[in-house]
């Protein structure tokens, strides 16, 4: 399922709530959760596709399980066991916007390694796809912030497969995968604000400069002073998005218990909309 239907599903599961409660009306539970009614309706299809919940013709939206399943995590049958390890993590990062400051943390020690690593093993292969990755990357998107946060990630990877460290290669991987999965809008805003570009190209530069000087500790303290610059700019945003989402849970909760009511019957006189009708 989307990210909409698994926050949507998680926030059920938490609440466990009964079999034949209803759903707040379409337009309520959408300003509640910040998305557009046209994303809604179509996570409300997933979850009635899953058996998550039903719906009745005029009627609205009802919880059907009795409980909800815990998450799975699928995994492809070619991903490595370190990948499949990391994976339910992901999980952790659908649930808690500000998780990704561990990742964070994590990410500060292993690409510290990575760029020293990559200094010291580098090939002259290697110099050139960081010399690709790093011109990639400084290429100026200011209408595709996602492409650009992107590009970014994809520089990072290279850094890691210069390291010739698989393990490392492998777990950093997964982290990226998790970074996008939590934070991926606060990425896109801090490109889009004009001032981050100079500082973002300039430590960018120094790490490969570094590299391909196969100068070490100067790889190592150049990549340091990326993640501090890049936590010390994303902290805010994050915050704001977790105290967002924080605000809208408990909205919504408040409305679910309010609303809620056995065999379809809502505790409210209000009539409550279809959540499947415009």
């Amino acid at each position: 399922m989307g990210p909409l239907a698994n926050q949507i599903e998680t926030m059920l599961r938490e609440q466990a709530l009964a079999p034949g409660v209803r759903l707040p009306g379409e337009r309520q539970l959408a300003a509640d959760l910040g998305v557009s009614r046209s994303s809604l309706r179509e996570a409300l299809r997933e979850l009635i596709s899953h058996g998550r919940l039903t719906s009745r013709q005029g009627g609205g939206t009802f919880v059907a399980a009795e409980k909800f399943p815990e998450p799975t995590i699928v995994t492809p049958a070619s991903a490595s066991p370190i990948s499949a390890a990391l994976a339910p993590l992901s999980s952790l990062a659908e649930g808690e916007p500000g998780y990704w400051l561990d990742v964070m943390e994590l990410r500060r020690s292993l690409e510290g390694d990575a760029a020293a690593l990559a200094a010291e093993r580098a090939t002259p292969g290697d110099h050139a796809r960081l010399k690709a990755a790093l011109a990639h990357v400084m290429a100026p998107r200011p209408e595709a912030p996602h492409a650009q946060a992107e590009a970014d990630a994809a520089f990072h990877m290279t850094v890691a497969e210069a390291s010739h460290n698989i393990v490392l290669r492998q777990v950093m991987a997964g982290l990226f995968d998790l970074l996008r999965a939590s934070i991926s809008e606060s990425l896109q805003a801090l490109y889009r604000a004009p001032a981050s570009a100079e500082p973002l190209a300039r430590q960018h530069h120094a790490i490969v400069k570094a590299i391909l000087a196969g100068d070490g500790p100067c790889a190592r303290a150049a990549a340091l002073d990326h993640l501090d610059h890049v936590a010390t700019q994303l902290r805010p945003l994050a915050e704001a998005a977790a105290r967002h989402r924080r605000a809208a849970m408990a909205l919504t909760d408040h409305r679910l218990r309010a609303h809620a009511a056995p065999d379809g019957a809502a505790s409210s006189s209000t009539p409550l909309q279809d959540p499947l009708i415009p």
